[in-house]
């Protein structure tokens, strides 16, 4: 009968333990660099996963682009992760448009968006960040909480209260929202998205349930009729599915400043 070669069998156990650490280092690891929002595995025949985000003034680190066109106009959205973002506009003598700390309820924090629309149709196409009463900008879950968008406005609001100061990292950082929101590109929005041309930037929503497991993300457009013609506006509805991983959302790193 063969002797046990013990010295191997724990050279083995020490391997498969070292292998196992390693394989969890890595997963946790990977769930930091995953962003938490995801598109929908099981998707609509009109909305495309577009993997390349080359059109973006502002390309997004992660993430994959949803995209839908309806009436010739085009809506492509990509969700941005916190820590892009802080990496990104948290830095220097300015706070991040979207600013926050670790120690903010939920319902204090967002989820960030960003969105290019694209007209080509004939007339111009009407975009609201807040859509209008009857058809918001907003996002609903799958237990029918609903999460508004936030204007200008709001986000100073917001800014303003959660720094707890004021000065020169506030003045920056609102400065640098009206370069980036999407809100900010139009600056009559009665005139419109006009034929040929596109709008794009960023579209901040208070942060959803951390038990939220889907959501859709909803954005009111409305074409304008021709000139000299009695037709009404045309309201032209995208919904995009996306899904909500809360795994990922707690393993995400903390807000920093850089």
């Amino acid at each position: 009968m063969k002797k046990l070669n013990v010295s191997a069998l724990i050279s083995s156990a020490g391997l498969l333990v070292l292998t196992l650490l390693v394989a969890g280092c890595m997963a946790t690891t990977s769930l930091k660099n995953l962003p938490a929002v995801q598109p929908a595995e099981t998707l609509p025949e009109n909305i495309v996963v577009e993997e390349a985000t080359d059109t973006f003034k502002i390309r997004p680190p992660t993430g994959k682009t949803l995209s839908i066109t309806k009436d010739n106009i085009t809506v492509q959205i990509v969700y941005w992760r916190r820590a892009d973002l802080d990496r990104k506009y948290n830095r220097g003598n300015a706070y991040s448009p979207f600013y926050e700390t670790e120690a903010l309820h939920q319902g204090d924090k967002t989820d960030v968006f960003y969105v290019k629309v694209t007209n080509n149709a004939a007339t111009p196409v009407v975009y609201r960040i807040q859509g209008t009463r009857q058809v918001p900008c907003e996002m609903i879950d799958q237990g029918e909480n609903r999460y508004g968008s936030l204007d200008y406005g709001a986000l100073k609001e917001r800014l303003t209260y959660m720094s707890r100061a004021s000065g020169i990292y506030v003045t920056n950082g609102l400065k640098k929202a009206r370069e980036i929101l999407i809100e900010t590109q139009l600056l009559d929005t009665e005139k419109g998205i006009q034929p040929g041309e596109s709008i794009e930037g960023f579209l901040p929503f208070y942060q959803m349930k951390h038990n939220a497991e889907t959501l859709t993300v909803i954005i009111p457009l409305e074409l304008k009729p021709p000139e000299g013609t009695a037709t009404r506006y045309k309201r032209i509805i995208y919904e995009f599915p996306f899904m909500h991983n809360k795994g990922i959302r707690l393993a995400q790193p903390a807000p920093h400043r850089y």
